[in-house]
C-alpha cells in the first residue's frame, strides 16, 4: 500500500470521512449497507474484531504521522473495532536478495510505533503486531512468499534481528497481546529447525500470545503449528471469478474453502484467526482479493457485497476467534478504490458485526495485555 502525501492527508483531515462519501456517484449506494443481515452470533470478551493499520505514513514529520494514526484510530474506535493489528515492515529488493533491512520510508521509527501502540491502549484496543517482509521488486506471482535467497544463513540472521526486535519492543510496551512471527512466508516454512529455534527466541523475550500468518492456501502445510499459541491465516481467497457478482454468488464462493478449514481445525480441536481478511474496492475485488493493484474505477457496492457475503459466513461459526480486516489504512471514501473500509458502506457492515454481537463487553481486561 503506497503511502499518503502531506496535501493529501491534510485535506482528509478536513473533510473527513463524511464529507468525502458525499462525492461522486458512488454515494448513490444503499442507505442501509446491513440491511437484511441476520443477527450475528452473540461473542464473548475474547473475540477478535479487529481491523490492521498499516503504519505507512510517508509524511516524515513525527507529530503529522501522530495526528494521522490518532484519527484513524478513533474512527476504527467509533466502528466497534476492539483489537487493532499493527503492521511494520522491513524491506529487500527482490524475492532472491540476501538479506532484509530498515528501508527509510518503508520502515516506522520505533518511538512512533511505541506511540501509536500507546494511543490503540488509550483507546481500550488490544493490539497485534506483525512485522512483515516487504518486496520492492514485485509481480504477478512473485512476492514475499516465493523468496528464494540465495544464502539462508544469512537471511535467516537478518529475519531473526527483524523479528527479535520487534519482539523486545513489544515486550517493553508492556500492551502487545499478540505477536506475530511471520507472515506468508510459503517458501521458505519447510525451514522448520529454524522456525522452532526462532520462536524459542522470541518466547525469551516476549511473554503474549505468539501466532503465524499464514495464507489462505497454505495453512494445512505449515508444519509449526504446535509452537503456537494461536493459529493465523489470511483469507483473500477467489470467491467467483463471475463479473459483478451478487451477494448470493458470493456467498456460495465460501462454501467449499470454508468447509475444508472447519474440518481442519475440527479434527485438530483448534480455532483461529483472520490476521488479514479484506476487498479491495474495485472490479477484481471477489475474483482476486490479494490484488492489491487499484482497478480503474471504484466498485463500492461490490466491496459492500463481499463484506455482506464474509458476515453471512462467518458471523456464526464458532471455530473463528477473530478477524483483522486489512486495511483502515487509505484515503477512503466514494472514489477510493483500495481496500479501505473506511467512508465507504462497507463500515457499516463491520459496526453491525462489531456491536450487535457483543457480550458484557466494559473495559477490555489486561488478562489479554
Amino acid at each position: 500500500m503506497r503511502g499518503w502525501a502531506l496535501a493529501s492527508l491534510a485535506l482528509m483531515a478536513l473533510c473527513g470521512p463524511p464529507a468525502c462519501r458525499a462525492r461522486g456517484p458512488a454515494a448513490a449506494l444503499t442507505t442501509s449497507p446491513a440491511a437484511d443481515l441476520p443477527d450475528p452470533m452473540p461473542r464473548p470478551d475474547g473475540f477478535r474484531r479487529g481491523a490492521s493499520l498499516g503504519l505507512f505514513v510517508s509524511d516524515p514529520e513525527p507529530a503529522v504521522q501522530q495526528r494521522i494514526y490518532s484519527m484513524l484510530l478513533d474512527e476504527m474506535a467509533a466502528t466497534g473495532v476492539t483489537d487493532v493489528e499493527l503492521v511494520v515492515r522491513y524491506g529487500q529488493q527482490t524475492v532472491d536478495s540476501p538479506g532484509l533491512a530498515r528501508r527509510a520510508g518503508l520502515t516506522p521509527d520505533d518511538a512512533l510505533l511505541a506511540t501509536v501502540i500507546g494511543a490503540a491502549r488509550a483507546r481500550g484496543m488490544r493490539v497485534f503486531l506483525l512485522p512483515i517482509v516487504h518486496v520492492e521488486e514485485r509481480a504477478m506471482g512473485v512476492w514475499r512468499g516465493t523468496l528464494a535467497p540465495p544464502d539462508l544463513e544469512r537471511w535467516w540472521a537478518d529475519y531473526r534481528a527483524f523479528v527479535l526486535h520487534y519482539a523486545r519492543l513489544a515486550e517493553a510496551s508492556g500492551a502487545v497481546g499478540m505477536f506475530s512471527v511471520g507472515s506468508e512466508l510459503l517458501s521458505l516454512e519447510g525451514e522448520v529447525p529454524r522456525w522452532r529455534a526462532l520462536i524459542a527466541d522470541v518466547r525469551a523475550v516476549y511473554h503474549g500470545q505468539l501466532t503465524y500468518s499464514a495464507n489462505w492456501d497454505h495453512y494445512a502445510q505449515v508444519p509449526f503449528w504446535d509452537a503456537l499459541d494461536v493459529v493465523g491465516l489470511t483469507a483473500y481467497h477467489e470467491l467467483t471469478p463471475i463479473a459483478d457478482p451478487d451477494e448470493a454468488a458470493l456467498v456460495a464462493g465460501w462454501r467449499s474453502w470454508a468447509e475444508a478449514l472447519i474440518a481442519w481445525a475440527d479434527a485438530r480441536d483448534l480455532r483461529f484467526v483472520f490476521t488479514e481478511i479484506g476487498y479491495p474496492s474495485s472490479a477484481h475485488g471477489a475474483a482476486r482479493p490479494w490484488d492489491h493493484r487499484e482497478g480503474e474505477h471504484p466498485a463500492l457496492d461490490l466491496q459492500l457485497r463481499c463484506y455482506r457475503a464474509l458476515y453471512r459466513a462467518w458471523h456464526a461459526e464458532p471455530r473463528l476467534a477473530g478477524l483483522y480486516v486489512w486495511n483502515w489504512f487509505g484515503f477512503g471514501g466514494a472514489d477510493d478504490r483500495g481496500y479501505t473500509p473506511r467512508g465507504k458502506p462497507a463500515r457499516a457492515v463491520l459496526a453491525r458485526w462489531f456491536e450487535d454481537s457483543r457480550v458484557g463487553i466494559g473495559v477490555l481486561g489486561e488478562a489479554s495485555r
